[in-house]
């Protein structure tokens, strides 16, 4: 009987880049939230159909406003807040990757501040859509888009928040390091997912007629 080969792992790290069990399991999330976000652009594109004008008239104003458009102040400067955010997350999913515990942890507080300012914003952009979320169907599915958003928001915020009090006050080892990166990807993802809800929400209702 032969003698039975056996490899030794023992020494291969317990985490890694791009390999690491919860990097597959953000990406499986975001491939879930993305679905949820094409359905409820669905749901918009479907109740827009249902209207002559888009968005439909406001009918509790004298007198009625038959184009009552979604305001852009507030949503346009949350959209160049949350690409221009992008940049301090990418010098801190790179400072992960090298190791440098400083850096990595400036750029999450930098990253913090940013999703605070942004969670503000959307607090105002929902007077900004001008409907209350049970005025009708436009005010329900943008609302709801909104709030989904917002969601996600709140979440990576969170965990840049969570991440930033350990690298302060633990060691940054290999599994935060890794986690740091994971955050970014998600990170981006919540940035590039509001330039398509932007461009939706706020841009195609100026060229319905």
């Amino acid at each position: 009987m032969s003698a039975r080969r056996v490899l030794d792992v023992s020494g291969l790290p317990h985490h890694s880049f791009e390999k690491d069990s919860v990097w597959w399991g953000n990406w499986g999330l975001l491939a879930i939230e993305t679905t949820m976000f094409a359905i409820a652009i669905a749901t918009y594109f479907y109740v827009r159909q249902n209207f002559q004008l888009w968005p439909p008239p406001l009918t509790d104003t004298q007198p009625p406003e038959l184009r009552p458009l979604p305001y852009l102040t507030v949503a346009t400067l949350n959209m160049l807040l949350l690409v221009i955010s992008c940049v301090p997350m990418i010098l801190t999913d790179l400072a992960a990757r090298r190791g440098d515990a400083k850096r990595a942890h400036i750029g999450l507080i930098a990253c913090l501040l940013f999703g605070a300012l942004s969670i503000t914003l959307r607090a105002f952009e929902f007077s900004a859509v001008r409907f209350r979320w049970d005025s009708n169907a436009y005010g329900s599915i943008v609302w709801f888009i909104l709030g989904m958003h917002l969601a996600h928001l709140i979440t990576v915020t969170l965990e840049a928040f969570l991440l930033t009090l350990w690298t302060s006050m633990r060691k940054f080892d290999m599994k935060h390091r890794v986690d740091i990166t994971v955050v970014a990807v998600y990170w981006y993802w919540v940035a590039a997912i509001w330039i398509l809800l932007y461009a939706i929400i706020y841009l195609s209702p100026r060229f319905s007629y």
